[in-house]
Formats: structure tokens, sequence, C-alpha cells
């Protein structure tokens, strides 16, 4: 009887798609209400690499948090990170994405967070509570998903009923987990998407076995940080 049901909500649920391009043009798709992930492939160039490698060389526990105006992007992760050549490639990119970001949104200000990671931050599958977020990796395995069609999100959360993902049904084979490449793009649309409740991408960190290295940048809406900034503030009160 569950198992019907299950299958019945899985047919019943609104459709969703994903646009995988290397044509950065296309990251505009995400504005579709069918879509609910959209990707720029991309190959990171060595020298990119190379300057990532550089500012983990020079602080392994390594990370950032702003929330710039538009304007003042380039400017402000200079003054954060310094103006050396050896990692100039990586300031211009990140400088990049966040304009792009600003303007696909018309945004004035937005959250730039740039962390060295070295184990799962979020292991287990899970949408965000969020409108839409920009990720990259520009060292290590990139960030996990699943199509939409293929999950029983029933199972999310606690409906997993303690069982580890594999085999809470919430997908049915691990082919069925889609991989970011490092130095991808990715705009994940969130469930707080007007139109996306209960449709937000289904994510998680990478799971892997070789050394976990990571260089993971996120980029978000200012609301975000002001909403945990927030929270953060009324828990340190309580406390």
């Amino acid at each position: 009887m569950h198992t019907a049901r299950a299958q019945q909500e899985l047919l019943t649920q609104p459709k969703r798609h994903n646009c995988i391009s290397k044509d950065l043009n296309r990251f505009s798709e995400i504005f579709s209400n069918d879509i609910n992930i959209a990707v720029w492939k991309r190959k990171l160039e060595a020298n990119l690499h190379q300057a990532a490698q550089n500012i983990l060389l020079e602080d392994p526990n390594f990370n950032l948090s702003l929330v710039p105006r538009k304007h003042e992007i380039k400017q402000v992760l200079i003054s954060e990170l310094g103006s050396k050549n050896s990692i100039s490639i990586l300031i211009d990119d990140i400088s990049r994405l966040a304009n792009l970001f600003c303007s696909l949104f018309e945004l004035d200000r937005v959250w730039i967070r740039l962390d060295s990671i070295k184990r799962p931050m979020c292991p287990r599958f899970h949408t965000d509570a969020l409108k839409c977020r920009l990720v990259t990796t520009y060292i290590g395995p990139a960030t996990e998903w699943l199509p939409h069609h293929l999950v029983d999100r029933s199972k999310l959360g606690s409906g997993n009923n303690g069982q580890p993902d594999h085999k809470s049904g919430l997908f049915k084979s691990k082919v069925d987990i889609q991989k970011l490449n490092t130095g991808d793009v990715a705009l994940l649309k969130g469930d707080a998407w007007e139109g996306n409740e209960e449709a937000g991408i289904v994510h998680r960190s990478p799971h892997s076995e070789d050394d976990y290295k990571r260089l993971y940048m996120t980029i978000d809406f200012q609301e975000l940080f002001l909403k945990i900034y927030q929270q953060n503030k009324r828990f340190a009160m309580l406390n």
C-alpha cells in the first residue's frame, strides 16, 4: 500500500528538468518553471587551478565570507586576498561569477563564500530553503545531485526512517546520482523559489574515497545572509 502511494506521488509531483550546457548563455534557463538546476560545463584552466592551489598552500584551513556590493566585488576580494599575481586569475573568476549572479537576479549585493573543506559538510541528500544558489568547486570532488523524476521526496529528512540514503528508497540506483565536475558552475534552485515549493534540486556534498580536499565556492542572495545572521543573533541572546 505504501509503495503504491509513493509511486502515485512520483507520478503527480510537478515536472522538473535540468539544463546542462557548455553555453553560458543558457544559464538564464533557470528562470523556466520546469528547470531546477542549470549547469555551465567548463574545463578549469590549469592556471586557475594553480591559483586555487596557492590559496590552500598558504592556508589549508582557508575560509572567506563577504557581502560586497556589485560594483565593489573585485576590489573587496583584492583587499581580502591580496593582489599577488599567483591568485589574480582566481579573483577574476570569482568576480566574474559574482557579477553574473548579480546581473541574472538584478541584485546590488551578494553573499560570497569560499571555503577549504576536508570532509562532507552535507553528506545526506537534501534540498535548500532558499531561492537559488550558485556553486562551483575549484579543487577536489564537486557537488552531487539527483534528477527530479528519480527522487522519492517522501524519503528526505525524517522520511528516511534512520536509513542511509542508498537504502531508504530515496533513489533506486547509484547510477541515478549525477556529479558535477571540478570547475563546473551550477545554479541550484531551492524550495523558496516562488512556484518551486517542494521541488528544489536534491543534492549533497560529494562522497569520495580519495583525498577529500576541496576549495568550494557558493554565491547566495544577501537576504539569506541576513536571515542566518538574525537567527544566530537571537540564538546568542538566548544563551
